[in-house]
């Protein structure tokens, strides 16, 4: 602890330097990280006992379900897996075979539990195979109607009080229950991919859904040892919702002349795990693409995607999805934003000359943009997004929102989540402040720019601006040590008649 002076006085240098580390904010963060995993748990005015689980079915033997299956199996669930085809549903073992076999390999899975757990799931072509189970897992391509009928024909053959739930990343659940004779068996169970590795599981919460379905979603959340948050069935739900914003502004800076490196520079030197702009490739550039051309309007904005587009059109009309889309004629293992050779990566330059085009065309000047400017423009909307979803009552508390955020999408521990960092790391009357500076420069550009797509994120959240009133007003001081100023406001708020949808 001291390297001069006598032990004692090293004993004296060592208890100041605890000291400080004990009451600095990334102490606090990591406190209030311990406590929000478990208020996850704590669901307001839910009594009902979860229904008993033995067997779980799962529609969907892509990645997806195949991890959902891994998961189940591994903590003594029997497991029904359906496809609609033998070759798809042959892909579907073959992949959760090689993950178990991968690890016999590096002696982390004794081979006979891997044979054990292979004989755990049955595979079948036939929806009557679900007749047994207690719950069954959903997780087909994002297409409404198809998802309508594949849950028409779980109705027909499941037991009355089997649990339907769906794995959706963003359609109204709502209108998927809606086919079923008795809706109130039916949420959402959104999973994060892969399903075996990611920690996070958003259980969404439908209009009809009963007290002993939420239950048991919970209790199944519990069991596969993930963080579980009931969220509410709003667009994009909690975590999709928020990113659609920083994911916009950072398309937003790369027209502006932010570079891609920058880009994902500043948000990993900010703790993120990961870039906007890796991510992007990571995901799937075409995934909201697809969306869009669905919907037959390519213009399309919602709360889970946003503009400006034209960069991720143009990689999508050349088949450059990212990681997932190889290009032979470079030698490319994935081709987006970047080019990707195995583990390596390097920014394409053909992407480089087509932002030039896209500023042309536009008629957007290049600027160098400092990394406080990208760092405020890219997690500002992302945090007000949060304060807007707690003001619709579509998260039981703001832990939650942190939880969701750690576990799922990669958001610095040390930072506590972004609404803990928001109060605690920047101050909510600055939040207030930059994002009023952020709406207004918006609101200029659109005025003069008729190319770029009306955003509407910086425009503060009318209990962000309550919590900054509250706070003048001197509530802070009154509020419990660890209790966020948000969750006291919301409270004060619902004992004056205000409800949350959870």
């Amino acid at each position: 602890a001291c390297g001069n002076g006598t032990f004692e006085e090293g004993l004296q240098v060592e208890g100041r330097e605890f000291t400080k580390l004990l009451f600095s904010v990334q102490s606090g963060a990591m406190r209030h990280l311990f406590f929000a995993q478990r208020m996850t748990t704590k669901i307001p005015g839910l009594k009902a006992q979860p229904a008993p689980m033995k067997k779980v079915g799962i529609l969907g033997a892509g990645l997806m379900g195949g991890g959902i299956a891994i998961c189940c199996v591994q903590k003594g669930l029997q497991v029904v897996l359906k496809d609609a085809k033998q070759e798809w549903l042959d892909a579907g073992m073959k992949t959760i075979s090689g993950i178990w076999m991968s690890q016999v390999k590096r002696g982390r899975l004794p081979e006979a539990k891997a044979k054990g757990y292979l004989a755990m799931i049955k595979p079948t072509l036939a929806y009557e195979d679900f007749k047994d189970c207690d719950l069954i897992v959903e997780a087909v391509p994002e297409i409404m109607d198809l998802k309508k009928e594949v849950f028409l024909a779980l109705d027909q053959n499941t037991k009355p009080d089997t649990l339907i739930c769906t794995n959706t990343s963003g359609l109204n659940i709502d209108d998927i229950a809606a086919v079923l004779k008795d809706p109130s068996r039916c949420m959402g169970t959104h999973f994060f991919s892969p399903a075996h590795v990611m920690q996070l599981l958003e259980n969404v919460r439908t209009a009809k859904a009963s007290d002993k379905t939420i239950a048991t979603c919970m209790a199944f959340g519990k069991l596969l040892n993930k963080k579980t948050v009931l969220v509410g069935n709003c667009d994009g739900f909690v975590g999709n919702r928020m990113i659609a914003p920083y994911a916009s502004q950072a398309s937003t800076l790369l027209e502006e002349g932010a570079t891609v490196e920058q880009l994902d520079r500043v948000a990993e030197e900010f703790g993120m795990a990961m870039g906007p702009m890796s991510l992007g490739d990571l995901v799937g550039q075409e995934l909201f693409w697809k969306q869009r051309k669905a919907a037959g309007d390519m213009k399309k904005q919602t709360k889970t995607y946003m503009g400006p587009y034209d960069l991720n059109d143009w990689l999508c009309e050349q088949n450059r999805f990212g990681q997932k889309t190889p290009d032979k004629s470079i030698g490319a293992s994935g081709r987006g934003i970047f080019i990707h050779k195995g583990r390596d990566k390097s920014v394409d330059p053909e992407v480089v000359a087509q932002l030039e085009k896209i500023r042309e065309k536009k008629g957007i000047k290049k600027r160098n943009i400092p990394d406080e400017e990208i760092e405020e423009r890219m997690f500002l909307p992302l945090i007000n997004e949060g304060f807007r979803i707690l003001e619709e009552g579509h998260a039981v508390r703001s832990s939650d929102i942190d939880v969701v955020y750690i576990f799922g999408y990669g958001f610095p521990p040390a930072k506590g989540g972004p609404m803990f960092y928001a109060e605690n790391y920047v101050g909510l009357p600055k939040v207030l402040e930059r994002l009023q500076v952020h709406a207004a420069e918006t609101k200029r550009k659109l005025a003069e720019n008729k190319t770029l797509l009306p955003v509407d994120y910086f425009e503060p959240s009318k209990l962000l601006q309550e919590c900054v009133q509250a706070e003048k007003m001197g509530m802070k001081k009154q509020v419990p040590l660890g209790v966020p100023l948000v969750d006291a406001v919301l409270n004060y708020k619902k004992k004056q008649g205000g409800a949350s949808k959870l």
